[in-house]
């Protein structure tokens, strides 16, 4: 179960790193490029496209499979420590 968890949050931590080096090395370099106005609509564009459940999804469940993954090793503790 443990071993899934972290496959989980590694490939979540993966899509997330790639989607942010992408975001900072093409994207933002791209709308640097244009003029002011055409790269504020076209920002404006990519946070409304981004909103989306696969996306909400990974960076979220990312967060949340990393902070279980963290308590898991407390509760085992706390279970080997009460049944001694």
């Amino acid at each position: 179960m443990v071993d899934l968890l972290v496959l989980g949050a590694a490939l979540g931590s993966g899509l997330i790193a790639g989607t942010f080096f992408v975001f900072s090395a093409a994207i933002m370099t791209a709308l640097g490029r244009l003029p002011p106005q055409e790269g504020i609509r076209a920002m404006q564009s990519i946070n409304r496209v981004i909103l989306n459940p696969i996306f909400l999804g990974v960076f979220l469940g990312t967060g949340v499979l990393s902070a279980v993954i963290i308590v898991l090793p407390s509760l085992d503790r706390a279970r080997s420590v009460g049944s001694i």
